[in-house]
């Protein structure tokens, strides 16, 4: 069986100490097991036996939408496949001139954080972003729940999440961390959005394998996707973790490569 994992994080070798330093200073009891570069996630994914792997860019100001197109440029090869983003005070003109340059790189996704550029899901200025990038057949994927970097903020609540997904129909949404980070108890409410989808990263460790496998039935099968979060989880001992699950051989092989590769155009749904 092949394996992506849909949730990594690595930055330019140049600044990747720097960056990973100073967001392990707010990560809790997250702390990051290899240090943020190429190298060292290729060489955690040979560790894992992983196939691919999606890297996900976010653009905490407006002048990084650019450069962090430029470094997914870079990186893009048969095994990683990386995710451009915006800011969302970005010019339109600006985004949309992004989204066509990375369409034709074969980059077909986005990611945004609300916490760390400060927005809202749900916020009516999204809305135009949001019709654009469903007009290029990007998906989005968006931090979702809480951040232990930023105690109770709800700008990236599921219930938010929830209004989007059902305004935006032809918007293929990604949430992270089952649903939303640490607000398990209330991602029922996404289950009849079918443009929803859902990443794994930071949930094994915060419960036990009945209450994962509870969560995952809210997306079902054809809508979950394998994640680390690398640099803050090992890949290895995910993958591992998530090979033990008394899930289905088939729910298994989707989660851990048919769903991403569908989604990332490596094959044909």
């Amino acid at each position: 069986m092949k394996y992506i994992d849909f949730h990594t994080h690595i930055f330019p070798d140049k600044i990747a100490k720097q960056a990973v330093e100073a967001l392990a200073a707010e990560s809790g009891e997250y702390r990051p097991v290899i240090d943020g570069t190429l190298s060292a996630l290729m060489a955690s994914m040979d560790k894992a036996g992983i196939s691919a792997s999606l890297v996900a860019n976010i653009a905490t100001k407006p002048a990084q939408m650019v450069p962090i197109l430029d470094f997914c440029k870079q990186i893009k090869s048969d095994r990683i496949h990386p995710l451009i983003s915006f800011h969302p005070f970005s010019d339109t003109e600006e985004v949309e001139d992004v989204f066509g340059q990375a369409s034709r790189e074969g980059i077909y996704g986005v990611k945004l954080h609300p916490m760390y550029q400060r927005f809202s899901i749900d916020g009516k200025h999204m809305y135009g972003f949001y019709e654009l990038m469903a007009s290029f057949g990007f998906y989005v994927m968006f931090h979702t729940g809480f951040d232990v970097a930023f105690p109770g903020n709800d700008q990236a609540d599921v219930e938010k999440v929830r209004k989007v997904a059902n305004w935006f129909k032809d918007l293929t949404i990604v949430c992270t961390h089952v649903g939303g980070w640490r607000q398990w108890d209330r991602i029922h409410c996404l289950r009849e959005c079918e443009n929803v989808y859902t990443e794994t990263s930071m949930t094994l460790s915060e419960m036990n394998d009945d209450e994962f496998v509870k969560h995952l039935s809210v997306f079902g099968e054809d809508r979950v996707l394998f994640g680390t979060d690398s640099p803050w989880t090992d890949q290895k001992k995910m993958l591992e973790r998530t090979l033990q699950l008394k899930i289905s051989d088939s729910f298994k092989e989707k989660m851990l490569y048919k769903n991403a590769a569908k989604l990332l155009r490596i094959e044909k749904p």
